[in-house]
């Protein structure tokens, strides 16, 4: 199982956190992809565990430099 790295990302986290990293805030991204904002706080949470940034502003380094994933 993938437990970090950009390969661990599920589908929805990685469109998520490519939206939020072009700078959509949580209510646009839950607007454009019909979700709940709560949803996308979700995802982004995982993703930022997954990636291994502190928030949103270190999402456009790490989705454009995949590091190897750690396996469990």
């Amino acid at each position: 199982m993938l437990l970090s790295g950009l390969e661990a990302l599920t589908a929805s986290e990685r469109r998520i956190a490519e939206l939020a990293a072009e700078g959509l805030t949580n209510r646009e991204i839950a607007q454009t992809l019909f979700v709940t904002a709560r949803t996308v706080e979700g995802h982004l949470t995982n993703v930022f565990n997954k990636l291994a940034v502190e928030n949103r502003t270190g999402l456009p380094a790490a989705l454009a430099n995949p590091t190897q994933a750690v396996r469990a």
